[in-house]
């Protein structure tokens, strides 16, 4: 009999009030901020120019990549180029398509402002152009150099 007392308190408990389980709660909050960014870079190396079909420039091709946060703006720095000696007048130029060209060797040039987030990749054109009245470049070694410079506004 005691067994079935047993049996009968066991199946009473299984079947009573469920106890109330006991819960908690948390507030998640989270924030941050990311600064303005600006990036470019030169992913093309340096570029090699070459005479052109009507031998009256040396011109050449590289790539760029440029990122941006919010707006910003892509200057080049004034042109530092070079010829041989005897050389006549040329007009050195440099373009990062869609953003800028130079083709002063005595100031920078600056972008307009390009407004919110960006991520563009285009052409770099670097180009050497005789300027004489026979409209040939002169033979020998030329060089252009500027920097491009981000800026996040």
């Amino acid at each position: 009999m005691n067994k079935k007392l047993a049996l009968a308190a066991v199946i009473a408990i299984g079947f009573g009030p469920l106890p109330v389980l006991a819960g908690t709660s948390a507030d998640i909050n989270a924030s941050g901020s990311a600064a303005a960014f600006c990036d470019i870079s030169n992913t093309g190396g340096a570029i090699s120019m070459s005479l052109s079909a009507g031998k009256d420039k040396l011109a050449g091709e590289g790539a760029y990549s440029f990122t941006a946060n919010g707006d910003s703006t892509v200057s080049l720095s004034q042109l530092n180029a070079s010829a041989p000696p005897e050389a006549a007048g040329f007009t050195p130029s440099v373009s990062l398509a869609n953003l800028v060209t130079n083709t002063s060797s005595s100031a920078p040039a600056v972008s307009g402002t390009q407004a919110g987030v960006s991520k563009k990749t285009g052409v770099i054109t670097s180009e050497i152009l005789q300027n004489n009245s026979n409209g040939l470049i002169s033979a020998g070694a030329y060089s252009i150099a500027t920097v491009a410079t981000c800026t996040a506004l």
